[in-house]
């Protein structure tokens, strides 16, 4: 090869190196952690603060910042009293105490707060929770709003799962028949779940975000799998 071809050559080549490490560059810019002020902005400007009293914004938006973890759990501040959470998004959620006797409705009863804010009428009509000594299994249903759901259906197991699971499925079931864009997405599970109330806008970016899969909000479908939940024959 003549010095032409030579020089030429290396000069491709440079311009080649350039643009791999102005991609490679870019590329590692995009997947550098979301610093905390920036996640609280950009779910402030995706409304998550939406049904929060302006009085605790600040303190909510503080405390995020603060304790910021995309490798761990949101954080939120509970209402010392109610235990309902300032910004009437994330719940504490014992699915053992959810599965126990009453604690389906003890959960409704806990988000109504949510709920009355983001305007989903949810009206019991009917709800019949027995546990059958001689066949030893759980049949459990509720009427909302004139629907007829199904929670456990000759059930034998432990279902501290599968009781979060149908409350999610049915609260956001009536959600959508109702044109609500709130829905319950879970995290955790037994006695360290959490519930919490996310459009797809902030659903999306909160799971970008964050990383661990044992924490973070999932939707049901991929929360049962996470969790080792079994979807259930109900019909």
């Amino acid at each position: 090869m003549n010095k032409l071809g030579i020089i030429i050559g290396l000069l491709i080549g440079l311009g080649l190196f350039g643009a791999y490490n102005v991609k490679t560059k870019a590329k590692l810019k995009s997947n550098q952690e979301v610093s905390a002020t920036q996640f609280v902005t950009k779910i402030e400007e995706l409304g998550y603060y939406k049904y929060t009293d302006k009085k605790n914004i600040d303190s909510l938006k503080n405390e995020l910042i603060k304790n910021y973890d995309p490798t761990n759990e949101l954080v939120s501040i509970w209402d010392d009293q109610t235990g309902v959470p300032l910004d009437y998004r994330y719940y504490w959620c014992d699915g053992e105490t959810v599965f126990e006797l009453g604690g389906f409705t003890e959960l409704l009863e806990q988000v109504k707060p949510t709920f009355n804010k983001i305007g989903l009428t949810i009206n019991i009509t009917d709800h019949i929770e027995v546990w059958d000594d001689k066949n030893k299994w759980l049949n459990h249903r509720i009427t909302i709003n004139g629907t007829k759901y199904v929670i456990f259906k000759n059930f034998k197991n432990y279902g501290w799962g599968e009781s979060v699971m149908r409350f999610a499925q049915i609260i956001n079931q009536e959600a959508e028949k109702q044109g609500i864009n709130e829905r319950v997405y879970l995290a955790s599970g037994a006695n360290d779940g959490r519930l919490i109330f996310l459009t797809k806008a902030l659903y999306d970016y909160i799971y970008k975000v964050y990383t661990n899969k044992h924490w973070k909000p999932l939707e049901v479908t991929e929360w049962i799998k996470v969790m080792g939940v079994k979807p259930m024959e109900i019909n």
